[in-house]
């Protein structure tokens, strides 16, 4: 049915003054936390969202703040796009957002191989962020950690899953005697995107073209945005971590290679806390058999000790592709909270209201009235879209977030 991608694209016009729509596609791409349509207009195409859930309404608010950090001069240096906020309108109890739309297709990073030619232009898109100047945190209003606080940062996530009592002892030493190695944590704190995996990156002709959801975007541990390679294997993590070093002039590689190797087991923990959070049994003990598999399949991170023998990961990565990923972007809502919509957007815009008063409570409503067989071909639009908003959305035609 093609009353959703309809209903996003009129909140898309009454979100962007001016603008015009001639056709609308919905867009799957996503996920399931949003609601989303890509729009196309005579000059380019905008995707319009509404978050499904309240953590996913928090992302969203962090990836703004992080785009409006972005200033021109700091685009500049990205051989890479990034969104570029357009405008915002309420949305029944949420709100939309409307943002440039970035081409590119999607790749598996279990499908990198050591020689691939996109290995260069990750490496380059990774060191690229890095070097962003620390003044895109400090005047964009984002974290910012030094290295003591990242180490307590992780201590405390430890210290968390230890506290389950689900924890195995060899784990929790394994980790323990990583976080107490100083010199494994004498690095210097950088722009990170915080987020970084392959579902963020954009390729076109074996290069980067994009890189999506900077809601991570801080001051941190480059380490942090190499982890994910590990899904690939030690030999691609290997091949961009070398390009890397080049690039980024990181200084010791074996200390960014353990903290990383670190950063990826903790998806384990991740998960457990998250099910533990939100009380669901059967997350736990999917976590508790992983971290058992990690008791079978791993030693001490003997990487992180000079003199021992470099770990075999290949049991690891096996074990943790099987680890959703879960975002602990909810530790830091504080921090979103002192959000300034009219400074995420670098204007001042009295954003339009496009619920009417009679019926606005009505406009959000289940996700679900997207049928599987929707066709997801371009609609023209032959009248205005902003016609939908002259009458009062049915039920079916948006999606009213969880407050999970």
């Amino acid at each position: 049915m093609a009353t959703l991608p309809l209903t996003l694209a009129a909140l898309a016009t009454s979100a962007v003054p001016g603008l015009v729509a001639v056709a609308v596609r919905p867009h799957h791409g996503a996920g399931e936390e949003y609601a989303a349509a890509v729009l196309t207009t005579p000059d380019d195409e905008v995707i319009v969202s509404v978050p499904r859930t309240q953590q996913a309404e928090t992302a969203q608010s962090a990836s703004l703040l992080g785009l409006a950090a972005l200033t021109e001069g700091a685009r500049a240096e990205l051989p890479f796009d990034a969104p570029r906020p357009l405008g915002m309108t309420r949305a029944g109890d949420t709100r939309a957002v409307a943002t440039t739309y970035l081409p590119g297709s999607r790749f598996d990073v279990g499908d990198l191989s050591s020689d691939a030619i996109l290995i260069d232009s990750i490496a380059e898109t990774i060191a690229a962020i890095h070097a962003l100047p620390r003044s895109v945190a400090q005047q964009g209003g984002l974290v910012e950690r030094t290295t003591r606080d990242q180490r307590l940062l992780v201590t405390r996530m430890v210290d968390r899953a230890q506290a389950t009592r689900y924890l195995p002892q060899t784990v929790h030493a394994r980790w323990t005697e990583v976080l107490e190695a100083a010199e494994l944590w004498d690095f210097e704190p950088r722009m990170v995107h915080g987020t970084l995996t392959a579902d963020t990156l954009l390729v076109d002709d074996d290069r980067v073209v994009g890189v999506l959801d900077w809601s991570g975007l801080s001051v941190g541990d480059p380490a942090s945005d190499v982890a994910w390679l590990y899904e690939a294997g030690d030999g691609v993590f290997d091949a961009v971590l070398s390009r890397y070093a080049k690039l980024s002039g990181v200084g010791d590689s074996a200390a960014l290679r353990s903290r990383a190797t670190l950063y990826h087991e903790l998806e384990i923990a991740k998960w457990l806390l998250h099910g533990i959070d939100v009380h669901d049994s059967e997350i736990i003990d999917d976590a508790v058999g992983m971290l058992d598999r990690l008791v079978d399949r791993l030693s001490i991170l003997t990487a992180a000790v000079p003199g021992r023998d470099p770990l075999d990961e290949a049991a690891a990565i096996e074990l943790l592709e099987q680890t959703p990923a879960v975002s602990d972007r909810l530790s830091e809502t504080a921090a979103f909270e002192a959000l300034d919509e009219d400074r995420m957007f670098g204007f001042d815009t009295d954003f339009i209201d496009p619920l009417p008063a009679e019926g606005a409570a009505d406009a959000s409503a289940g996700a679900d009235g997207v049928e599987a067989s929707e066709d997801d071909a371009d609609l023209q639009l032959t009248e205005p879209v902003d016609d939908l908003l002259t009458e009062p959305i049915n039920d079916d035609d948006l999606p009213e977030p969880r407050r999970d």
